[in-house]
């Protein structure tokens, strides 16, 4: 049988604050770029290896990205710079659960300190297989999500197509 815990995120992974790149300064390459927002362009070089798994830090807090493969975590981002004995897509589901928006402060741009997203306190399962299995079985939704979305932008083209051609 499986166990659950409760304990800090800081005891299951830690976060780092990304790095400042320009856009004037991003050269050309395969890593993508990952800001509050998601990818916002890509470059020659990372900070993150795989899987890359930020949240939001400035503007748009809280929002967990995932990317599996190295990335350069941007400086409105916090980035996991450690896992401690967690599945890393466990975790990233996780963080999508937690609203940690919530822990913004700052008036004119939202803003997220790791400090104090690191002492919230969660429920994990204790047992890496359980957690992959987990994960494998979310993953798995998010694909048929993705696909679904694409049909549907193609459906919706298509029909556009057809109303401009009648």
């Amino acid at each position: 049988m499986n166990k659950f815990k409760k304990v800090k995120i800081i005891d299951i992974v830690e976060f780092q604050r990304g790095e400042d790149l320009p856009k004037y300064n991003m050269r050309k390459g395969k890593y993508p770029v990952v800001g509050s927002n998601g990818i916002i362009g890509y470059h020659d070089s990372y900070t993150t290896s795989k899987p890359s798994i930020t949240i939001g830090r400035s503007g748009n807090v809280g929002k967990p990205f995932i990317y599996d493969g190295r990335s350069w975590s941007h400086n409105t981002t916090l980035f996991i710079k450690k896992f401690k004995n967690i599945e890393p897509y466990y975790i990233y589901y996780l963080l999508k659960t937690l609203r940690l928006e919530q822990y913004s402060s700052g008036s004119a741009v939202p803003t997220l300190n790791r400090n104090h997203i690191h002492e919230k306190e969660v429920v994990i399962a204790m047992d890496l297989e359980y957690q992959k299995k987990i994960s494998n079985f979310l993953k798995t939704i998010d694909y048929k999500i993705k696909i679904n979305n694409k049909i549907n932008d193609n459906l919706v083209v298509n029909h556009l197509f057809q109303l401009v051609r009648s």
